[in-house]
């Protein structure tokens, strides 16, 4: 699309709204955008239905309620979160590795759904590092209702809330039950999470001998007293607000993070030469047993880049102008071997709608060479000679919106990548064996590009090491 207009911006024309949508594949175009606060700001009506579910949080705010989110929520995501997230990994990791070992085949191979199986996994990490809640334990209430909030998560967030209303005074057949059991579930979630905030907030304040909650709903309250108590003016988050966010870095995090990883393992049964060299690195970096935690798995953390640079999970974000402005990008002939380009200027009016199309950014060969289709984790890694590009890397956002959870979903799925390898082979699964490679590498990269991109044929197979 952008090669046959020459240009690193293309507009079209949204229909309802006659304003023009300006699509962007230029990153200091993407960058301009992103840090502009003043010029560009989040349109969050698309998340008004749902990803609000106790109120205001981090993702659903304009900028100066976001800024009192951020505030608050940035000192919670610290190094001894990510230790907690390491551990809990390895635990969740090598639970589900024991019933592997029941479920295998006759020749040692067990074949399943990576989404399914990376979701659970990347569920249990967060119901445990963020909230402290166990399957079988004092907190299994929360455990349970946290599940039942993530399966009626989808009706809440995409139904709009006159059609909750309606089914409370008048029964509809076979939608009022599923309704009011979404309903139900969320009152649930609301009332276990603000006992949770309670017993965290008087232990903190040293009225409770107890210990609850989990780390970063720990962090999260401390940081939020600190800045009641501290004389700012900055207004502290009510208790609905903090268990907005926890729900949102639950919902917005576990499920990317398993699309994330399964791109990622789909990706080491089809290279076994990338596959050997995470092998390597793991056994060399740990030849007897993995550390409590570790940062330095430099290649298999270039892994998991890789993958989200092929296959963002987030494909495209969007921005509204707020004021009539000049974006400042560049024109191309993509038939110039040379790859020269010329600069040249797009005026925006106010309303205009504005796409950073990550998926085509991060297969831009301007940024990224002419092999940009290719798997190839040597692009993340940093030489005397070579700094990987990112600002044209959107894996986790950019700007004063990127990722407050981007160190712990990377900690999480190194953990993962690595303890995988080191105990299994990734294999593709059997009926795939014995086909051309283009073509097993078409039906299992399969994706569906909607809100989030995520797998379509998403069965690998797992084969124990000697």
């Amino acid at each position: 699309m952008y090669e046959k207009h020459g240009s690193a911006i293309i507009s079209s024309v949204l229909i309802p709204k006659s304003m023009p949508v300006y699509w962007l594949v230029d990153a200091q175009a993407i960058k301009t955008v992103a840090n502009d606060k003043g010029t560009f700001d989040k349109d969050i009506g698309f998340y008004k239905n749902g990803l609000d579910f106790f109120g205001e949080n981090i993702i659903f705010s304009q900028y100066n309620a976001w800024r009192r989110h951020r505030i608050i929520s940035n000192p919670a995501f610290n190094e001894a979160i990510y230790s907690v997230v390491w551990q809990e990994t390895f635990r969740a990791v090598n639970d589900w590795f024991s019933e592997l070992g029941t479920k295998a085949s006759s020749d040692g191979e067990y074949t399943f759904n990576a989404i399914h199986s990376f979701s659970e996994i990347t569920f249990l990490v967060f119901a445990r590092a963020g909230f402290g809640a166990e399957a079988s334990s004092a907190s299994s209430d929360l455990y349970k209702v946290l599940q039942s909030a993530i399966y009626h998560s989808t009706p809440r967030t995409a139904l709009p809330d006159w059609l909750f209303t309606i089914s409370d005074r008048f029964y509809i057949p076979f939608v009022s039950p599923y309704l009011r059991a979404t309903q139900n579930t969320f009152r649930e979630l609301e009332r276990l999470s603000m006992e949770a905030v309670s017993h965290v907030r008087a232990e903190l304040l040293g009225k409770s001998s107890s210990t609850t909650g989990g780390a970063l709903l720990r962090n999260l309250v401390k940081a939020n007293m600190d800045a009641d108590g501290n004389g700012s003016d900055r207004r502290a988050l009510t208790d609905k607000e903090l268990m907005s966010n926890m729900f949102i870095f639950l919902t917005a995090g576990h499920e990317t993070s398993a699309n994330a990883i399964s791109f990622a393992i789909a990706l080491l049964a089809l290279y076994p030469d990338v596959q050997k060299k995470v092998l390597d690195e793991v056994t060399a970096l740990w030849p007897d047993t993995a550390p409590d935690y570790a940062d330095d798995a430099v290649y298999t953390t270039a892994v998991f880049h890789e993958a989200m640079r092929l296959f963002p999970i987030a494909p495209r974000l969007g921005r509204v102008v707020t004021k009539d402005t000049v974006l400042k990008s560049y024109k191309f002939d993509p038939s110039d071997p040379s790859g020269s380009i010329e600069p040249y200027s797009v005026p925006m009016k106010q309303g205009s709608e504005v796409v950073m199309d990550i998926s085509a950014l991060h297969r831009n060969p301007v940024y990224w060479g002419n092999d940009v289709d290719d798997f190839k984790p040597e692009r993340f890694i940093d030489t005397d000679d070579y700094h990987w590009p990112r600002d044209a890397f959107l894996g986790f956002s950019i700007g004063h919106r990127t990722c407050l959870g981007q160190r712990f979903a990377i900690v999480e799925a190194v953990a993962i990548l690595a303890l995988t390898v080191r105990n299994y082979q990734v294999l593709v699964p059997p009926k795939l064996r014995g086909k051309p490679f283009e073509e097993q590498k078409k039906h299992l990269l399969k994706y569906r590009p909607v809100i989030t991109n995520g797998l379509v044929n998403d069965r690998v197979t797992f084969k124990k090491r000697d």
